[in-house]
């Protein structure tokens, strides 16, 4: 993480309105995603291609909520899983279990740059993420998105300082060799 990034989230969280902010230095394809949702502003954590962009988009039903993708159950188990654990390994700041769930490769996340990025965020920060819902919006075999909507609760250690933002966040996942990894996550912070 630059200057410019530490300074720009320190100042939104005295504020308690998080400024959005990216590393402007870097242009790799992961910048910024251990980071997601830290700035409050919506953010593409990787530059997809093809392989990490829904292929429909997310569908809503008459009532404005996310619709669920037809999903196998063991598919379904396994994926919530991977997800689940996502989160559960943030919240803990447990480094090895969250690059565990991450997929690497040349468009997907650089493994050192984002295991730099997320110590740099757990010394920094408490960031806790609450799943408010979730659902699969999108599956085909092979790779599944997964919809959320999310409270972040971002505390300052030196200052103490709290902020609490909700957004919603679409995971993609894909499935490589029998076990199902994170592809691509993208969050969009509530107005």
């Amino acid at each position: 993480m630059n200057k410019l990034f530490k300074t720009t989230l320190a100042a939104g969280l005295l504020a308690v309105v998080l400024a959005g902010c990216s590393d402007e230095e870097s242009t790799d394809t992961n910048a910024n995603s251990a980071d997601d949702g830290l700035t409050g502003e919506g953010q593409e954590t990787h530059a997809p291609d093809s392989s990490t962009q829904s292929e429909e988009g997310i569908v809503f039903d008459e009532e404005g909520n996310v619709e669920s993708a037809e999903v196998p159950a063991e598919a379904k188990e396994e994926i919530m899983a991977v997800f689940d654990q996502y989160i559960e390994t943030f919240n803990n700041k447990d480094l090895e279990g969250y690059m565990d769930l991450l997929l690497f490769g040349e468009d997907y996340y650089n493994e050192e740059e984002e295991r730099e990025a997320l110590e740099e965020v757990f010394t920094q920060f408490d960031v806790q993420r609450e799943v408010v819902e979730q659902t699969i919006s999108g599956y085909e075999e092979g790779s599944a998105e997964v919809f959320s909507n999310m409270e972040l609760t971002t505390t300052d250690p030196a200052s103490g300082a709290e902020v609490t933002r909700s957004g919603r966040q679409v995971t993609i996942m894909k499935e490589v060799e029998g076990e199902w990894k994170i592809a691509s996550i993208q969050f969009i912070a509530a107005p």
